[in-house]
């Protein structure tokens, strides 16, 4: 099993960090975890991949396409800044633009096979959630998961509550590693 997960959280042991920490752990085979530190610049709108496959940025993101396409799982995780996905997870998916353009640009069929989709949200006030949720699920199709998502993980109160703390964002962490690795919950 291959899992991606895209971390969007800058701070490498913040509460972001703890709850995709606490998911890898618990994964069985492959995990391959992308950071705002990862080197994967944002798309620039150069309008490559309207006309070729691939990116004509060259970077860290050259390895990733082969392994989405690939892997069984993909995560995405974020803090919630001002109701928004973080500013680098939004950097690191505006590079599937690919994906989106060879179907619709280059009229070329989804080379990705379906996943599961995990989604972990991370914020200091109950409620912001919801938009960038939505904003969440969107990419996570685009990178190949089915609908719904198979894991929903939220610690929004994390003023209060710091994620390590989070009994039940912990316990929807080991509902979703059971899930992903086949196992009964």
């Amino acid at each position: 099993m291959k899992t991606l997960i895209l971390n969007g959280s800058p701070k490498a042991h913040g509460d972001t960090a703890v709850l995709v920490d606490a998911l890898a752990r618990r994964l069985k085979g492959e995990v391959r975890i992308l950071t705002p530190q990862s080197g994967i610049h944002p798309c620039t709108d150069c309008r490559y991949c309207w006309k070729q496959s691939g990116c004509a940025i060259r970077d860290a993101m050259q390895e990733v396409y082969p392994y989405l396409t690939d892997c069984d799982h993909v995560v995405l995780a974020s803090p919630v800044w001002f109701s928004s996905l973080s500013g680098p997870l939004l950097d690191m998916a505006s590079r599937f633009q690919t994906l989106f353009a060879a179907r619709h640009f280059r009229g070329e069929p989804p080379a990705l096979r379906e996943k599961n989709g995990v989604l972990i949200l991370v914020g200091g006030e109950p409620g912001t959630e919801i938009g960038p949720a939505q904003n969440a699920r969107t990419i996570l199709r685009l990178m190949g998961a089915r609908r719904p998502c198979a894991a929903e993980i939220y610690s929004m109160d994390t003023d209060r509550i710091p994620a390590a703390e989070d009994l039940q964002a912990l316990a929807a962490v080991e509902a979703a590693a059971r899930l992903l690795n086949g196992e009964e919950s």
